[in-house]
């Protein structure tokens, strides 16, 4: 038995459910001839009779009827899988592996998830917090397909957009004499107890508040090194020291921290998404171009935060 011609199952089908050679062809856009030769092709493939027409009736033969039951399903199940990959080449279902560090969770990483999920629903998002350097080797191994982490970061391999540039801030108890300043200055924070990410976590950052300071002629007395934000937090709140963070902080409100401004601190900190220039899924293409339109610039905490 030859294989199945797909175009002549179609033309079967159409006649099998409109009963009508007229109907038929216009359904799948022939003459009806073309499918008279089609139903005579697929008839010669199986070696018997499908459909038998009059001049006043079409009708299927017992095999026609049989044969028409049992592909059915899986014509649909084809059209169905058409329709399903569809969507998938569209970027509008499948899975999106995303990872984000600290200061992203604050500012760029959500408005672009909120953004992202309402345009397309059906793509799974699954969020992992990673720091900067992790990220980098989780998507080299295929572990993530794109991450929110601090620039600048150039390599062949990878691809990159600018998702955010904030400027640094200080973190003071609300209850410190330097909380009644509209700003403060890096000689004034370098008196303070420092309270800083952990080395571990924070390395990329940690490098860059050392290089601000050592640029400035000052040394920094870091006190205290939790892994996280919400221990930066409730440090700072407690009244244990002072400390450095992204701007986008300050749409917490965290009760007990007030956010001022570094007078004499030009040094921004930039969130980039980056992804593997191999990966061409088309969920992450449509990530990334959701995630460039929810950048927007992060207003300057206000004096009396």
């Amino acid at each position: 038995m030859a294989p199945f011609n797909s175009r002549d199952l179609q033309a079967f089908m159409a006649i099998a459910e409109e009963l009508s050679f007229r109907k038929a062809a216009e359904r799948v856009f022939i003459d009806q001839s073309a499918l008279s030769r089609r139903i005579q092709n697929l008839e010669d493939g199986l070696g018997y009779q499908l459909i038998f027409r009059t001049t006043r009736e079409v009708v299927l033969t017992e095999a026609g009827r049989v044969f028409y039951e049992e592909i059915a399903p899986a014509m649909q199940s084809l059209a169905r899988a058409g329709e399903v990959a569809r969507v998938a080449a569209e970027g509008k279902s499948g899975r999106l592996r995303l990872a984000y560090m600290s200061f992203a969770a604050a500012g760029v990483m959500p408005s672009a998830i909120r953004d992202f999920a309402a345009q397309f629903p059906d793509v799974a998002l699954e969020l992992r917090y990673l720091r900067t350097q992790a990220q980098k080797l989780a998507i080299s191994r295929g572990d993530i397909d794109a991450g929110f982490m601090l620039g600048p970061f150039q390599n062949p391999q990878y691809d990159q957009v600018s998702v955010a540039s904030e400027q640094l801030v200080a973190l003071i108890p609300e209850n410190h004499a330097l909380a009644s300043q509209p700003v403060v200055t890096l000689a004034e924070l370098s008196a303070q107890k420092l309270i800083l990410g952990s080395h571990d976590q924070w390395d990329f950052f940690r490098l860059l508040v050392g290089d601000l300071f050592s640029a400035a002629g000052l040394t920094m007395r870091v006190a205290y090194e939790p892994s996280n934000t919400l221990g930066i937090l409730g440090l700072v709140a407690a009244g244990l020291g002072v400390s450095l963070y992204a701007e986008s902080i300050s749409r917490l409100h965290a009760e007990g921290v007030a956010v001022r401004p570094i007078a004499d601190c030009g040094t921004r900190l930039e969130t980039i998404l980056c992804w593997n220039r191999a990966n061409q899924s088309p969920a992450l293409r449509n990530f990334v171009a959701v995630a460039r339109q929810a950048h927007r610039p992060v207003a300057t905490p206000a004096k009396n935060a």
